[in-house]
């Protein structure tokens, strides 16, 4: 711990520390600032040799490297992936010039973790990339229009609180637009500054994450429902939403009358996620090509190539076929094998890491064996051993 005198009062201590990883956009500002954050660059790879001829201080920084590396890692675009994000696209493109009113949205519905924001955010930080390459001069300029300040702003990412109010929701959308409101303002005054702004500042994607804090079996759900449908019929923008368990917690359930009922289900696409299955040829493959993915990212110069795609049913076995788990645990072991200098990751090193509770329960429960992976893959002579 640095001493008092570590950060001496003269000027040049720094008044915030900031840190160097990303938290979720809350603004328009962080938004930005997530789209424009690379990852930290994958160091050379070195052989045991050259490493262990490094300087203490050059061992050091190369280790500082490799542990930032590992900690970002890579983040697998899945065929899944990208086909969810073709009609994503399709479907705004599709909206473009639609005649006014609520304009067609997706409901990405699934279980926990299986990496539904990620995929998301990754969408509209394409799409917004795209827009910044094909048009840059509408990014360069923020001017004033009878009197109004026009900041071109194409995304709008928003997570839902707990127990949201629709007055909750309008100011999410206001604080992500760096709107000022008077402390005493109604909803209807906040609802309607936003949807002006956003009609002024070129709003075409709204993502609203974590729906299913709107709990819609209650009075209060409800409401924050019907509000948000009053924000989608009057914004030019397709909205896509995120949550648990969306197509049974009341989004595509609301109210009582048959027409209201299906109302949600009439506008939105379901589109459901869940965790990789190992049930066919086909389905192990896409496993293993997420593995390798992660495995070639690896810098560990003791590692051994395709150790962790040969281990791909231990790895099934052990997360649940959960993306967000698998990463979790590929993350932790790499940090633990430069940690410990082992340089390696194996089922000896990976038995050593706890995970999320939801997938250390799970494989603490479920029938699996506990013999060493043979290294065959699937194909045609494999009989699934692990």
């Amino acid at each position: 711990m640095p001493s008092a005198t570590a950060f001496p009062d003269d000027g040049e201590r720094p008044e915030y520390f900031e840190h160097p990883g990303l938290a979720e956009p809350r603004t328009k500002l962080e938004w930005r600032t997530y789209l424009h954050t690379l990852p930290p660059g994958k160091p050379a790879a070195l052989t045991t040799a050259e490493y262990l001829r490094l300087a203490a201080g050059q061992k050091t920084r190369y280790d500082q490297a490799r542990l930032a590396h590992h900690s970002a890692l890579v983040i697998v675009r899945t065929a899944h992936m990208q086909a969810v994000h073709h009609q994503m696209r399709r479907r705004m493109l599709t909206n473009t010039h639609q005649p006014a009113g609520a304009r067609r949205g997706i409901v990405v519905d699934g279980p926990a973790t299986v990496g539904k924001s990620t995929m998301v955010k990754m969408f509209a930080a394409d799409f917004e990339h795209q827009l910044r390459r094909e048009h840059p001069e509408r990014f360069e300029v923020t001017y004033r229009i009878d009197s109004h300040t026009i900041d071109y702003t194409p995304v709008v990412y928003v997570n839902i609180p707990s127990q949201a109010t629709p007055k909750d929701l309008s100011i999410a959308l206001a604080n992500y637009m760096g709107m000022a409101y008077r402390p005493g303002a109604t909803k209807s005054d906040i609802t309607d500054r936003v949807l002006a702004e956003m009609r002024r500042c070129g709003v075409q994607l709204v993502i609203i994450d974590d729906a299913h804090f709107m709990d819609l079996s209650l009075k209060e759900g409800k409401v924050v429902n019907d509000h948000l449908k009053y924000i989608a019929n009057h914004t030019a923008a397709t909205f896509i939403y995120t949550g648990v368990d969306l197509k049974h917690s009341g989004l595509f359930l609301e109210g009582t009358g048959g027409s209201r009922v299906t109302q949600t289900s009439g506008r939105n696409t379901l589109i459901r996620m869940q965790p990789f299955t190992a049930a066919t040829r086909e389905d192990k493959q896409t496993w293993i090509s997420v593995i390798s993915a992660m495995e070639d990212a690896l810098i560990l110069h003791r590692h051994q190539p395709g150790t962790l795609k040969r281990a791909w049913k231990y790895l099934h076995q052990r997360t649940g076929g959960n993306i967000s788990s698998l990463a979790e645990l590929v993350r932790e072991a790499a940090t633990e094998a430069v940690l410990t200098g082992t340089e390696t990751i194996n089922r000896t090193v990976m038995n050593r890491i706890e995970i999320n509770e939801h997938a250390q329960t799970t494989y603490a429960s479920t029938p699996h064996d506990h013999t060493k992976h043979t290294g065959q893959e699937p194909g045609s002579n494999d009989r699934m051993a692990s």
